[in-house]
């Protein structure tokens, strides 16, 4: 649960090396560190790509086949580029702010799936999660909002949708609702 449970080292005794070795051994690390980040980067970059792709294949299909099934996987892979993109924006290496990223999540979806008359109660705490718990929690709110926009204010003017992210001492909980039928 964003705890972790290993940590993996590597111990090298450069003691026995003389300068030159060890700002030799420094200089590889530090572009190991910035291959990493341009890969980071490239991935970031490449899911976005693949989200505009589904999107643009979806509207040229409207009409003639189902185009959910493209909105959602747009939405799946736009959720995972969020998580990369605040991981290439925070540079401090693998937890995200559960917070920012559901909020950005957030703003995604509706801006995607824009209805008149929806309004969002959106109240967020800063709190800090593994990939492995952001990941999977932005891809649920995801699908959830994503639902509520589609299904639960069918033949009404408009409605509340909530998401609240709240920390308190015990950790935090996320809440979504909404007022549709």
């Amino acid at each position: 649960y964003g705890i972790a449970a290993y940590r993996l080292a590597a111990l090298v005794d450069v003691s026995k090396h003389g300068a030159d070795e060890r700002e030799e051994f420094e200089k590889q690390v530090r572009e190991k560190d910035t291959k990493l980040q341009e890969i980071q980067h490239r991935v970031k970059n490449n899911l976005q790509m693949i989200t505009a792709l589904i999107r643009v294949e979806a509207r040229n299909a409207q009409g003639r086949i189902e185009t959910a099934a493209f909105d959602r996987l747009a939405g799946r892979i736009s959720s995972i580029y969020l998580l990369h993109k605040l991981l290439d924006d925070n540079k401090q290496g693998d937890e995200v702010d559960l917070g920012i990223y559901l909020s950005e999540i957030v703003s995604a979806v509706m801006h995607a799936h824009a209805v008149e008359g929806i309004r969002l109660d959106l109240k967020v705490d800063a709190y800090p999660v593994s990939l492995n718990v952001a990941m999977p929690a932005g891809l649920v709110v995801n699908e959830l909002l994503t639902n509520a926009l589609k299904h639960a204010f069918v033949g009404r003017d408009g409605g509340t949708i909530t998401l609240h992210s709240l920390a308190d001492n015990k950790g935090c909980k996320v809440v979504i609702a909404d007022d549709g039928i």
